[in-house]
C-alpha cells in the first residue's frame, strides 16, 4: 500500500485505473488486464464484478465467468462529454462519446467587435440545445477552451483571467455564465495546451515511448501560442502562461506601434505576419495575382500556385517561425514540434522552417527533433478539451461515481 493512502482509497484508484485500461485497450480479456494495470488477478475479478452489477461492462460471453480467452468491454452507450472552444471571432462546441468519438459539432462566427453578452447570449444558447439534445444527466463533464495569454490570478478564492486581443472577455466571467446556464461544471484551459494533449494522446512518437515531449505552436491571425506537453503532463507554470512564446523577442530593434510590439515571434511569425510582408513588397509584382485587399488565406492560395510575391511573403514568415523554433529548441528540448493547421501544410513550407531551424541549432541537436505537420482531422483543442475532462475525471475518481449515478437514474 503506498505511504499516505488508506484502503478505501486504493479501492478507488484500483477501480478508476481498471475503467481507464479498459477504454484504453477497448476490449481484453481478465488475464491482460491484469498484466496491464499491474493489479492481482483476484482484484481485477472483484473490480469486474462490480462493473457487471452497475451496468457498464459487458462480455463476448454468455455469463461472467473467468474462463481464458473471455473478452470484456466498456458499455458507454448514452454518455457523453461536452468540449468548447472560443477564440477572437468564433465558437465551437463538439459533443464526444466517452470513448472519444465526436457525435456532434457546430461552430458560430461572430465579429470581433460584436458585443460579448450577445456573443455569449448565443453560446449558451448553442450549449443548452445540445445538453437539451443529449441529455444534461448523461453529460460527466464540460471543458472550455480559451485563447491565450490566459493568466489565472487567485483573487478571494476566485480563478480570475486575463486575455489579450480579447478585451472584451474582461467583462463577463464566462466560466460562470455558462455553469449556470448549464447547471453543470465547466473546466477551462488555455486551447493551446489542449490542443498540445490532444496531440500527446494521438502522437505515434508516444505510443513508441510514453516520455516522448512535443509541442503545438499555433498561430490564428496576430497571435502565437503553443502548448507544451511533457512526459504526458501538461506544462502550466506558476499563472498558467507557460508556452506563450508569441511575446518572446526576436527582433531587438522591433518599435512599439498601437500597443504591440514589432520584436516579437508573434508580430514576426504570426501567420497575419504574411500579409503585411506581401504589402511591404507588392509594388515589385505588378504581376502577382495578389492585391492590396487580398487575405492570408488568399496569399496561402497564390502561394501553392507558386506565385512569386506570395513565395516571397510566405517563406519570410516561414523564416522568422524557424528562427523562434530554434530558440524553443535551446529552452525545452523537445522530441517533436507540431505545427497548428493555420500554418500552409505544404512540403516546400515546412522544409524552409526545418532549413532555418538546422542553421542555428548545434547539427546533433537538430537531428534529434522531428517537426511536422497535425495528423488530426478534426480541430485539436475540442479533442483536447475532451482528454482533459477524462482525465480530470480519473484524477478525482470521479468517473465511476459519475456513472454510477447516471445508471441509477436510468
Amino acid at each position: 500500500m503506498n505511504r499516505g493512502m488508506n484502503s478505501t482509497e486504493m479501492q478507488k484508484n484500483n477501480r478508476t485505473l481498471v475503467f481507464k485500461t479498459l477504454l484504453e485497450g477497448g476490449s481484453m480479456t481478465r488475464t491482460e488486464l491484469a498484466a496491464e494495470s499491474g493489479l492481482q488477478k483476484a482484484t481485477i475479478t472483484n473490480i469486474i464484478n462490480e462493473f457487471l452489477e452497475m451496468g457498464i461492462i459487458a462480455t463476448n460471453g454468455d455469463t461472467a465467468s473467468g474462463r481464458r480467452g473471455e473478452q470484456i468491454y466498456l458499455k458507454l452507450d448514452g454518455i457523453y462529454i461536452m468540449s468548447m472552444g472560443i477564440t477572437r471571432k468564433d465558437f465551437q462546441i463538439g459533443v464526444y462519446t466517452l470513448n472519444g468519438k465526436q457525435v456532434s459539432h457546430s461552430r458560430c462566427q461572430f465579429e470581433k467587435n460584436e458585443d460579448i453578452h450577445m456573443v455569449m447570449d448565443k453560446l449558451k444558447k448553442s450549449a443548452l440545445k445540445l445538453r437539451e439534445q443529449f441529455g444534461k444527466k448523461n453529460i460527466v463533464g464540460v471543458s472550455l477552451a480559451v485563447p491565450g495569454p490566459y493568466i489565472r490570478r487567485k483573487s478571494d478564492g476566485n480563478d480570475l483571467f486575463e486575455i489579450s486581443e480579447f478585451e472584451q472577455f474582461s467583462q463577463v466571467n464566462i466560466r460562470a455564465e455558462l455553469e449556470e446556464a448549464l447547471e453543470l461544471p465547466v473546466m477551462m484551459k488555455h486551447d493551446a495546451k489542449l490542443a498540445a494533449y490532444a496531440e500527446w494522446r494521438n502522437a505515434e512518437e508516444v505510443r513508441e515511448d510514453k516520455n516522448t515531449s512535443l509541442i503545438i505552436i499555433r498561430s490564428r491571425g496576430f497571435g502565437i501560442g503553443a502548448g507544451i506537453v511533457i512526459n504526458g503532463k501538461i506544462v502550466e507554470g506558476q499563472m498558467g502562461i507557460a508556452g506563450e512564446i508569441g511575446h518572446m523577442g526576436v527582433n531587438y530593434n522591433g518599435r512599439r506601434h498601437l500597443g504591440e510590439s514589432e520584436g516579437t515571434f508573434e508580430y514576426c511569425a504570426g501567420t497575419e505576419s504574411a500579409v503585411r510582408y506581401m504589402l511591404e513588397r507588392m509594388y515589385e509584382f505588378p504581376g502577382s495575382i495578389l492585391h492590396k485587399e487580398s487575405t492570408y488565406l488568399e496569399i496561402v492560395e497564390a502561394y501553392r500556385q507558386r506565385d512569386p510575391l506570395a513565395i516571397l511573403a510566405i517563406e519570410k514568415m516561414a523564416w522568422m517561425l524557424g528562427y523562434g523554433i530554434a530558440s524553443i529548441v535551446y529552452i525545452i528540448n523537445p522530441d517533436c514540434i507540431i505545427l497548428g493547421p493555420d500554418y500552409p501544410e505544404e512540403d516546400t513550407f515546412i522544409e524552409k522552417v526545418e532549413q532555418v531551424v538546422k542553421q542555428f541549432v548545434h547539427p546533433l541537436v537538430g537531428e534529434s527533433i522531428s517537426i511536422r505537420y497535425s495528423r488530426l482531422s478534426e480541430d485539436s483543442f475540442l479533442l483536447g478539451g475532451y482528454y482533459y475532462v477524462l482525465e480530470r475525471l480519473y484524477k478525482e475518481n470521479l468517473i465511476l461515481e459519475k456513472l454510477r449515478q447516471i445508471r441509477e437514474e436510468s
